[in-house]
């Protein structure tokens, strides 16, 4: 699975999941999205700070910090509720019982956690719309019946890919807050993949353009990743921004 190209954990079973420093060099790009919630641009602070003055600090620190990747659920909480979280993880760890009857109190967090991100995401869906009617009124743009946003920045030559072909291609994928979730530029190479294998909005948008061409693609979260985004980079109702360019047809 394809995800974005800032660090992640790599999935794997037991504490492999928790303690991996893999950098997974990929796209958010390919297959169909899945999962839920990613964290938003704002940096917030947080009243738990650690030390980091050894080499074990940092070590352990680390080992958190991957933790927190696979925790994107919570991005929505407050940073006084992300320490209540923490708490409750730290007394677990450490043998304590709980301070409040679980049986209630999960169900009622779940609820609360739910709220939030539905919250999240409809604001994320309102700027989308925006975004989308902003980018239908660029020079140039055309917008088709999915709600995809084409605007040709420079022409190609030669035959267009259909949803058959494998494409080569250089991009840069952005949030609708101009945040750079995936690059292949910043990774310094190209990617192929078959066109049936993306995202609709790529599948769409690929086929409008010719080998050597250049095009901005704005795609509305219905044919990108949708209700439930692609964490921990792409929020749900996320419309993405891509700027693409179709290098090769390869097959």
């Amino acid at each position: 699975f394809f995800l974005s190209s800032s660090p992640r954990v790599v999935q794997a079973k037991g504490m492999l999941s928790l303690l991996s420093t893999r950098v997974v060099a990929s796209t958010a790009l390919l297959l169909t999205p899945s999962m839920s919630t990613a964290r938003t641009a704002v940096r917030r602070s947080s009243g738990v700070r650690a030390s980091l003055e050894t080499d074990t600090d940092k070590a352990f620190y680390s080992i958190g910090f991957n933790v927190g990747r696979q925790l994107s659920d919570f991005a929505a909480c407050e940073p006084a509720e992300i320490d209540s979280v923490l708490a409750g993880i730290r007394e677990c760890l450490l043998g304590d019982e709980p301070q409040v009857p679980l049986s209630e109190y999960v169900p009622k967090a779940m609820t609360l956690l739910g709220e939030k991100q539905a919250k999240v995401a409809e604001a994320m869906a309102a700027k989308g719309a925006e975004t989308l009617a902003a980018a239908a009124k660029e020079e140039g743009a055309v917008q088709t019946a999915s709600g995809l946003v084409v605007q040709t920045l420079s022409e190609g030559k030669g035959d267009a890919p259909t949803r058959e072909s494998t494409v080569k291609v250089h991009y840069e994928g952005q949030l609708v807050d101009g945040s750079i979730f995936d690059s292949s530029y910043r990774r310094g190479e190209p990617i192929e993949f078959p066109l049936s294998g993306v995202i609709a909005g790529w599948t769409e948008g690929l086929q409008l353009m010719k080998p050597g061409g250049k095009a901005k693609l704005t795609i509305p979260s219905d044919i990108a990743y949708g209700e439930r985004g692609s964490p921990p980079a792409i929020p749900p109702k996320a419309t993405l921004i891509f700027q693409v360019e179709l290098l090769e047809v390869v097959s």
